[in-house]
């Protein structure tokens, strides 16, 4: 059952291009989400992206470009780590929990990435082996997220995310063959799980439309596969051929996570009965069901 899935979820992803590197950071393809690793988890990925540039003899070049990430959950509140970015190296991120999610409210998280005195930071060179030039600097992009999973609401597995942030999600001013934000720094994911072990994610980072997916392999190891700049499909062609930021990619990579390393691995006998990760969720099941209830016995006596 896992190989058609996993086939399925490559054919998918394999139709679209990239410029933007999904599975650099934590989070969606390449966008945050309002989600943290739990106290002492770690987690990790690691994606190769493979692409073709023309050079000035009109001659197409295949190169690959290998990207990852490892972060730290800390208190259930915080995450600190660091991403590298092939020709760009490594440099930091972190992210706190502003408020979590309940059932009816949507999470908020802030927080920094590309902490690096490279203001060009990114993982492609020129043909003058300098780091690809950008209008606005790529480092310290400071964001804020919010993430809404609506599977209790309205039955359906979706999740939401929406987005501000600066450097890294601010696009060029000029114009991108009719894919313009417009509101510069504005990005977004939809994250669908139509199955336990699968997930489709399509996402607008603030430059580029992303498509991807995902398949669980236990609770340790996930498969990992993506394209990038959707919108350069529709483009002229000969604003990309020789741009490396506007050439068809794709992606693939392995994601994971172990841990809590810190804390108990098992609860006392009481503990088992009770969820309390969060009480105001608790709390606002119980409103939910005591007004199922209610309506029920109202139901009851209109029939009888």
């Amino acid at each position: 059952m896992r190989i058609p899935v996993i086939t399925a979820l490559l054919l998918f992803t394999a139709v679209a291009l990239a410029g933007s590197l999904p599975f650099a950071h934590y989070g969606v393809l390449d966008t945050p989400s309002a989600s943290l690793l739990r106290h002492s988890e770690i987690g990790f990925g690691m994606a190769g992206s493979v692409y073709s540039v023309d050079d000035s003899s009109g001659s197409s070049n295949m190169d690959v470009s290998v990207a990852g990430y490892l972060e730290l959950g800390l208190f259930g509140r915080g995450q600190i780590g660091g991403s590298f970015l092939g020709s760009g190296g490594f440099s930091g991120t972190a992210r706190g929990l502003i408020f979590a999610e309940t059932i009816t409210r949507p999470g908020f998280v802030a927080g920094v990435e590309n902490i690096t005195g490279e203001k060009n930071y990114d993982f492609f060179r020129d043909d003058n082996d300098s780091l690809y030039t950008y209008p606005v600097s790529q480092n310290l992009s400071i964001y804020g997220v919010f993430t809404k999973d609506f599977t209790y609401l309205i039955s359906f597995p979706v999740k939401i995310s929406i987005g501000y942030g600066t450097g890294r999600f601010q696009q060029s001013d000029e114009s991108q063959d009719g894919f313009d934000n417009p509101i510069p720094g504005l990005f977004g994911s939809i994250h669908f799980t139509p199955l336990p072990e699968t997930v489709f994610e399509l996402e607008w980072d603030g430059r580029d439309i992303n498509a991807g997916g995902r398949y669980r392999l236990n609770r340790n190891f996930t498969i990992t596969a993506a394209a990038s700049e959707i919108e350069y499909l529709f483009g002229s062609d000969s604003t990309s051929d020789g741009d490396v930021m506007q050439t068809p990619k794709f992606t693939v990579g392995i994601q994971g996570a172990f841990g809590p390393i810190l804390g108990r691995t098992e609860l006392d006998p009481y503990e088992k009965l009770r969820y309390t990760d969060d009480d105001e969720a608790l709390r606002q099941l119980e409103e939910y069901r005591a007004g199922a209830r209610e309506e029920i016995r109202e139901l009851e006596d209109s029939i009888r």
